[in-house]
């Protein structure tokens, strides 16, 4: 948060004049103070009409602000910059699309200016009466002094509205302030009793005002996105929406001289008054992309809320995972070993079940499956970190896949059902293509350990990469069907003629996992190995990449190479890949920019490498190239991550040793 008192300071021992503060607050006061004495520039600042998932007050970020060089949009005591825009703006009507197809997704999505609330209903809301609601706000809400509320009894708004809808239901909707417990509500709750059912419930606004058929409020915005559904609203004060023809206002403000529809309203004052910032991009945003980034988000921090239970996860994972796991209101987090294990600590038809990776847990599976819980699959993502997982290097993607997991094609997954049935916009193809170009100036993978080189080749042939995996990986024993490494060489020496070069994996190479070839193997069947050189470098120079399921393969497609699949990856039979499998079931064909977009952007879910707190790909990518640079280029910090992952596979040895070793007693 910027302080205003220190950038006003400043300004005037700098004689620059340039005054800034927020809204009708202490500062915003101080900076008006200084501009009226000194002269110079004003711009006050308040929360946007999208401000946040959850409420500032707790600490969530937010999305939006306004900037007024005139006033504040809530003040009617004096004109702003808001109430310029609606006197004179003259909407386009490519503006007036825009604001229309903006209120259909608010409508369809329900988002509000806070976006925590239940998005259903209480059993006692779920009835067809007629009912009115009061919309009660904060006790000291600057809303009301300054848009001339308090002339008003909040009592006599509850009683003129029980007069004129004598055969409604009254209902009083508390501040969701006031129901966390960090503000009093200015209306009386005892006397509302008296009249109306008080709603106690945080419920979505649009959730709740879909129930409703008019809405009496002083200045709340809810009023606003009341008239966004098409409800009557009657104002005991002058907000920003009130005095333009659309509401059944107890006020005049002579300065309001026109009469405008919803969509206008709309257009200056989500459009064009407010200002976008997307936190977990961390750049400016505009109004539709701010809507589609919180229904994204909001929808991952709500998976995460309730009972969570972890099957599967090992200490070092435990250790990290929650980061991922953040939840809109509030969860509890068990890492279990068994079903009875889980049953000990509470586990019940409530409770949401994540297991990593396709490890096998039948009872628990059946368990789920007899009372319908949900059971998740969890996974690294695509773009994992610097150096190896097999080394317990933190991870900053993951995914978490509701039908099944993207490395077994034996059944639907998430990642499957995207590629199958999402309408990838033309905003989304952007980010993908920008996505693509970042990845491979870049040179950037899944791990980055290796030192990208400048390769070239004594020969005149294609230059062939064949691509070495872990062949105890899930992703070969469920989409590879077992082939060896071995096997897949051995294939692509008998077909192809070309200059063959194998690269092992990593985790392979380290010593970490399963399926070394001896090189003198490999020379059998390959001109070379190259073991410590990037992926990135050998993609590069390759002309084609064969592999069995590698997550290569799709890297390679990335860079415009032909890429030839022996397995059944997660990227294959989309039409971009020649597949020895048939995969009948992928019956969409797709172009490379939208099975990025699905892969990298929609499918996982990120962490910033810095805060540890959720963030899209583009940062992730950015911070993990920065990682990248001083890995290679720093030797104290290459030496201190070296040293800890040589640590790090001994331990695993010694561990896998006394494993073994308590197995066979």
């Amino acid at each position: 948060m910027t302080n205003f008192y220190l950038v006003n300071i400043l300004t005037l021992l700098k004689r620059e004049y340039f005054f800034r503060g927020w809204g009708r607050k202490k500062t915003g006061r101080l900076a008006q103070w200084c501009y009226r004495t000194f002269g110079g520039n004003l711009t006050l600042y308040e929360d946007g009409f999208i401000r946040s998932i959850g409420l500032g007050v707790i600490g969530w970020e937010s999305f939006s602000r306004v900037e007024d060089e005139f006033g504040i949009y809530y003040d009617a005591t004096t004109p702003s910059y808001l109430e310029h825009l609606l006197n004179t703006h003259q909407c386009t009507q490519e503006e007036l699309e825009v604001a229309k197809k903006a209120i259909k997704y608010i409508q369809k999505h329900k988002i509000s200016k806070y976006n925590d609330g239940l998005l259903s209903l209480p059993m006692y809301l779920k009835n067809d009466t007629k009912k009115i609601l009061i919309i009660a706000q904060t006790q000291g809400d600057m809303s009301l002094h300054y848009g001339l509320a308090n002339q008003f009894d909040t009592k006599q708004m509850i009683l003129d509205a029980k007069k004129a809808h004598p055969q409604s239901e009254l209902y009083l909707k508390i501040h969701p302030d006031v129901l966390y417990g960090k503000k009093e509500s200015n209306i009386d709750v005892s006397f509302a009793k008296q009249h109306c059912k008080i709603i106690v419930e945080n419920i979505n606004p649009l959730v709740l005002l879909e129930q409703f058929y008019a809405v009496y409020t002083q200045t709340s915005q809810m009023g606003f996105e009341a008239l966004l559904l098409g409800l009557e609203v009657y104002l005991y004060g002058m907000p920003f929406y009130g005095g333009w023809g659309i509401t059944n206002d107890k006020l005049t403000c002579r300065r309001r001289k026109r009469v405008l529809s919803v969509e206008e309203i709309f257009v200056s004052t989500y459009m064009l008054y407010s200002k976008y910032y997307n936190p977990y991009l961390q750049k400016k945003s505009t109004l539709l992309e701010t809507l589609e980034t919180v229904v994204r988000f909001r929808d991952i921090y709500a998976q995460n809320d309730g009972n969570l239970y972890f099957f599967g996860f090992s200490l070092w994972k435990q250790k990290h995972i929650k980061h991922f796991f953040k939840p809109l209101h509030s969860n509890s987090i068990h890492f279990c070993t068994t079903l009875e294990d889980a049953l000990a600590k509470g586990l019940d038809a409530e409770a949401k079940v994540y297991i990593w990776g396709k490890k096998e847990f039948e009872n628990l599976v059946s368990f789920c499956q007899i009372d319908g819980m949900q059971v998740y699959r969890v996974e690294d993502g695509f773009i994992r970190s610097v150096t190896l997982g097999s080394d317990l290097t933190k991870a900053y993607s993951l995914v978490v896949d509701s039908r099944g997991i993207y490395f077994d094609p034996r059944q639907e997954n998430d990642l499957e059902y995207i590629l199958q049935t999402y309408e990838f916009d033309s905003n989304l193809l952007a980010r993908a293509k920008k996505i693509q170009k970042y990845l491979v100036e870049k040179k950037l993978s899944k791990y980055n350990i290796y030192e990208d080189k400048q390769l070239t080749f004594n020969t005149e042939k294609k230059i062939i990469l064949v691509v070495g995996q872990v062949e105890d990986d899930a992703s070969i024993i469920y989409g590879g069907y077992g082939m060896s490494n071995l096997e897949l060489l051995q294939k692509v020496y008998e077909r192809v003629d070309g200059y063959i070069i194998y690269k092992p994996h990593p985790d392979v190479l380290a010593g970490n996992r399963k399926g070394n070839i001896e090189k003198k193997i490999v020379l059998s069947y390959a001109h070379e190995m190259l073991a410590e050189v990037s992926l990135p470098s050998l993609l590069e120079v390759c002309d084609e990449l064969h592999t069995i399921t590698s997550l290569s393969g799709f890297e390679a497609l990335l860079r415009g190479k032909k890429v030839y699949t022996y397995g059944k990856p997660f990227y294959a039979g989309w039409g971009l890949t020649i597949d020895e499998k048939v995969m009948p079931q992928r019956v969409r064909k797709l172009t490379l920019s939208e099975l990025i977009a699905a892969t990298y952007i929609l499918y996982p879910r990120y962490m910033n490498p810095e805060n540890s707190q959720f963030c899209e790909v583009e940062v992730v990518i950015e911070k993990i190239e920065q990682l990248k640079v001083k890995y290679n280029n720093d030797k104290i910090y290459r030496f201190l991550i070296n040293l800890r992952n040589l640590i790090s596979r001994k331990a695993q040895l010694v561990m896998g040793f006394f494993s073994k070793v308590l197995k066979s007693e």
